[in-house]
């Protein structure tokens, strides 16, 4: 109806809409009548439902190429065979052969006993990654409270609170949640401008803010997301982890040296680690099926750990990190339920003046946490293989249920992590969302009872696992595009790392969308052509015009093509009757309907008449 009305408003008298294969009648003078036409060809009852080929692949004989039509699924995984028989509308055309039968399946329908031993086996593998994690969440929370200027408990509590809540409402199982860097220097100027305080009330009002963006369907949004972003944002984001691991080997801005007995045993620890994660232990459990329940993380965590006790290596302790208070565990370091005084005082009182200074933080928090998880369960979703997909409603209203619930617990709010996202993934904890609810349920044991024991793992260790996940988070392939792929899409892979390791990864994420979608429209503003022909023209009135002056066009007409699309007409040249035919083209919005207004006035100022042909379904309810 607005397309119709904008149409009306301009200097063209009268249109017609006729179904596919007739004419629109531009006319100055006359009111345009019905012109026959022949049958429209037969439409595919899977337009309708989203479901069959583009519009624009319909030829006129209601045919549509083999390699136009679109494609389902995801291309990150398998789909089993019985789900995709059971999903393939062709099953009654195929020979008995090729149908799934009950024989088939016999095996797993009377395999009770063994089905019930690997799903206990998968939820044992799922709580041990779950343990694994826990410990390398340590280090991370506690280098994030730092950024956000509280206490490392508050960031401790943060990831468990958080942590349990966004894995049980999620959008999928592996994915893990904590105090986020993204999000703490987001923080860092309210907590130093108004004090810790009002970080709670921040993180419970960003939790509101992204259960509604949830709730909206706006996670949806992630899907527009280019594939080259995703490989700057996995690249910077590996740059990012491995620059806050070196910091672990420095000693007042200077790598230790190698010689000095700290330098071997702090290398020494790290290399220990990371070999058994990546050899040792998978080696041994080739041999030892008992030991497969065992994640290698945190088996190699623990043995470079008892190692380093037992020789008495000169190493810093995540107690040394922290600070002795944070590790002396007991009831006395629960948190506290409810906001804190601090905000909660002016929030009653002047809630305007409160939420004004809260508000700008938490959508920035809102935005910059949504992305990194979204960001996360895809790259989970591609390195998963289980045959499910993450839901992106779910994940934005579950980070928002962990916020809210971090918040009036006195946490600061954070995000999904990447990194430690995918050592539960490779530790096996990818299958259950026990693995997220159990790092959180672990962690918090190893706060209140077994903390002393907690402070003395080495942070070196764990900066091992985490060197191996920045080694395995870069797209190593990605270094082999050179010379193989646009030009353009190498810039925006160079720029989302930049500014991922520069600035964060909201900004890097907003900026190769923007480089993306600029790209792709001055692409797409250049594919407009026309070829000249001649056909046949009934007119509502007068005689058959055997011999008509026909432009086909080719390519999409919008806001980037319009200009081009006016010069492919030769307006003073051409006859009075001229036939424009859509049926290789799409027209998508105002722009391209003002340009189609626009020639046919030229035309019309002329006293010529314009036809067009071959509109597109969608090209009809724009008009309509």
């Amino acid at each position: 109806d607005k397309a119709l009305s904008m149409m009306k408003q301009s200097k063209v008298t009268s249109i017609l809409l006729l179904p596919l294969g007739g004419c629109l009648c531009f006319t100055r003078a006359h009111p345009a009548l019905p012109i026959p036409t022949t049958a429209r060809p037969p439409r595919d009852s899977r337009f309708e439902r989203n479901e069959g080929p583009y519009s624009a692949d319909i030829k006129v004989d209601g045919t549509v190429p083999v390699t136009k039509q679109r494609r389902h699924g995801s291309p990150f995984r398998t789909i089993s065979r019985r789900l995709a028989v059971a999903r393939d509308p062709d099953d009654g055309k195929r020979p008995p052969s090729q149908v799934e039968s009950l024989v088939a399946n016999a095996k797993d329908i009377f395999n009770f006993g063994r089905n019930m031993k690997m799903s206990n086996q998968k939820y044992l593998t799922a709580i041990t990654a779950g343990l694994a994690v826990s410990l390398a969440m340590v280090p991370e929370a506690v280098s994030f409270s730092f950024v956000a200027g509280v206490s490392p408990l508050v960031g401790l509590w943060t990831t468990v609170v958080l942590g349990f809540f966004a894995a049980a409402f999620g959008g999928r199982a592996g994915i893990c949640s904590s105090a986020s860097g993204a999000c703490s220097v987001v923080v860092a100027a309210l907590c130093s401008s108004h004090g810790p305080g009002y970080l709670a009330g921040c993180a419970a009002l960003t939790g509101l803010l992204q259960i509604g963006a949830g709730a909206f369907g706006l996670g949806k949004m992630i899907r527009l997301v280019p594939h080259p972003v995703m490989l700057g944002f996995v690249n910077g984001l590996a740059c990012v982890m491995l620059k806050a691991q070196l910091t672990h080997f420095q000693d007042a801005g200077k790598f230790l040296s190698l010689f000095a007995p700290e330098g071997l045993a702090t290398y020494g620890c790290a290399i220990l680690t990371m070999a058994l994660v990546k050899f040792g232990i998978p080696l041994f459990q080739e041999k030892v099926d008992a030991a497969r329940a065992v994640p290698p993380t945190l088996g190699g965590v623990v043995i470079a750990s008892v190692v380093a006790k037992v020789f008495k290596w000169p190493l810093k302790t995540l107690a040394d990190v922290a600070g002795a208070e944070t590790f002396k565990g007991g009831l006395a370091v629960l948190p506290k339920l409810g906001l804190p005084t601090s905000v909660w005082a002016p929030l009653v009182s002047s809630p305007i003046e409160t939420l004004k200074v809260i508000l700008p933080y938490a959508v920035t928090m809102c935005a910059v946490g949504s992305i990194e998880s979204l960001l996360t369960l895809q790259l989970l979703d591609g390195i998963i293989d289980d045959g499910e997909r993450g839901s992106t409603k779910k994940e934005v209203i579950g980070q928002g249920i962990g916020n809210l619930a971090a918040g009036l617990t006195g946490g600061i709010g954070g995000c999904a992590l990447i990194g430690q996202s995918l050592i539960n993934a490779q530790s096996g904890g990818g299958v259950s969302r026990l693995s997220g609810m159990s790092m959180a349920i672990f962690l918090a044991l190893g706060i209140v009872s077994f903390a002393p024991l907690l402070g003395q793992i080495p942070v070196v260790a764990l900066a091992g696992v985490m060197l191996l996940v920045c080694q395995s988070t870069f797209a190593w392939g990605s270094l082999r595009l050179v010379g193989k792929i646009p030009n353009i899409d190498l810039l925006t892979i160079a720029l989302v790392s930049f500014v991922t390791v520069k600035d964060d990864l909201a900004k890097a994420v907003v900026h190769g969308t923007i480089m993306s979608a600029l790209s792709f429209a001055y692409k797409q503003s250049t594919a407009i052509s026309a070829t000249i022909g001649r056909t046949k023209l009934i007119p509502p009135s007068g005689p058959i015009l055997p011999d008509v002056k026909a432009y086909l066009m080719n390519g999409p007409l919008f806001f980037g093509s319009t200009q081009a699309f006016a010069r492919l007409f030769s307006v003073k040249d051409d006859g009075n009757d001229i036939v424009i035919d859509f049926s290789s083209s799409r027209v998508f919005d105002h722009s391209a309907l003002e340009a189609i207004n626009t020639l046919a006035d030229r035309y019309g100022s002329l006293g010529k008449r314009v036809y067009l042909r071959g509109l597109s379904p969608d090209c009809s309810k724009l008009l309509d």
